[in-house]
């Protein structure tokens, strides 16, 4: 279906609309509200099918500067053409997470959504609220009009209609074992399921047997997916990570096939209810008949491989605990010198997150152990 039939199929007029998307995370902390809007207005000369209004953007950007007044008259001449504008900002977090762009910006960018046919979309990996650099940009109303829509993991049936509707007119015909490998690797979420499927689909390509295509989508997959696992992984608070880790030792420590249950969870981290919820929302973990795992086969080996990764020499641990030896005597009794006797074979960048493990006192008991019999596993 071509764009043109696309906004009919929806009620939009042809050339009324004109969707500007940006992928932000070309975003640091170098860029200003002047150079993003900058960029916005040359993608929107691109996109814009008004002859008029695409004039005034090509005059608008030549501007040594941009002010407040100069986009509302672009947007009112926008409007008197009866035309929208839609911006798709990807990765709308780069912004709400950089200082340069202060309240000003979102009370600006406010008042030409409400004032002017102007829409925006933002994608993000959390809630916006949550990602704001300090409280005053937090309070600010422009997050007020927006609805927050959580794209929803796949279904089994939805996930075959995927991979059914992508081979359609080729040749290839994926096998049940295959199909089962894909949902081990990538679970039920969107992205991973359609990388899985994509290094499934090159193997075939290049006249691999049943077996090397199996290995090509193992290490394919892996090569691809875990710097997205790293990014989820950085993105998420140090409970979300705390849930994680225990699902992950959980696993590693036992025969999960049947999944891990929420009291299996609890017991070595108290708190675990509402972030395991927030996982399962985030597609971190998935959920079926009340038990969970980790979304993805490789998730577990890669969170422990972090966790006793770059094992620090005596002496450079030694260094590290003079400079935390404060969060480190929080867990106290025999509970704290079993935390110690542990803590050099962790890597130094998640001791800290143990030791906020550990000051819960309902589960410390349980948690440590589950941590000591994992450790002797793969060291």
């Amino acid at each position: 279906m071509s764009l043109k039939q696309g906004h009919w199929a929806h009620g939009l007029a042809a050339g009324r609309y004109s969707f500007v998307y940006a992928d932000l995370q070309m975003v640091d902390q170098s860029m200003t509200p002047d150079r993003l809007w900058r960029r916005l207005l040359t993608l929107m000369q691109r996109h814009c099918g008004d002859q008029r209004v695409t004039e005034t953007v090509t005059a608008l950007v030549e501007q040594d500067q941009l002010d407040a007044f100069d986009l509302d008259e672009l947007f009112h001449e926008v409007d008197d053409n009866g035309h929208h504008v839609v911006f798709l900002l990807d990765e709308f977090e780069r912004v709400t997470a950089n200082t340069n762009f202060g309240p000003d910006f979102y009370y600006g960018l406010r008042s030409l959504m409400i004032s002017h046919r102007v829409a925006l979309v933002t994608s993000s990996r959390l809630e916006l609220i949550e990602l704001c650099h300090n409280d005053a940009v937090k309070s600010s109303p422009f997050f007020n009009i927006f609805a927050n829509i959580s794209l929803r993991m796949f279904s089994r049936v939805e996930f075959e209609q995927m991979v059914d509707r992508a081979l359609a007119g080729t040749t290839v015909a994926f096998t049940e074992p295959e199909m089962e490998s894909v949902v081990r690797l990538a679970g039920l979420h969107p992205y991973f399921l359609q990388v899985a499927c994509h290094m499934l689909y090159e193997s075939y390509g290049r006249g691999l047997s049943p077996l090397g295509r199996q290995d090509f989508l193992a290490e394919g997959f892996r090569a691809e997916g875990i710097p997205h696992i790293i990014d989820y992984w950085d993105n998420s608070g140090d409970y979300e990570k705390i849930v994680l880790t225990a699902a992950a030792l959980l696993e590693r420590s036992a025969e999960c096939s049947e999944g891990i249950s929420l009291r299996d969870l609890q017991q070595v981290f108290s708190r675990s209810e509402q972030w395991v919820e927030r996982l399962v929302k985030r597609g971190l973990l998935m959920s079926a008949d009340g038990r969970y795992r980790l979304f993805s086969s490789i998730a577990g080996p890669w969170i422990l491989s972090q966790l006793t990764s770059e094992l620090s020499e005596e002496q450079s641990y030694h260094e590290w605990l003079t400079q935390h030896q404060a969060a480190v005597d929080r867990v106290t009794g025999k509970h704290g010198g079993q935390l110690r006797e542990m803590l050099p074979k962790i890597g130094a960048r998640y001791r800290e997150l143990i030791i906020t493990w550990a000051s819960d006192p309902q589960s410390v008991v349980a948690m440590l152990g589950l941590l000591k019999n994992v450790l002797s596993l793969v060291n």
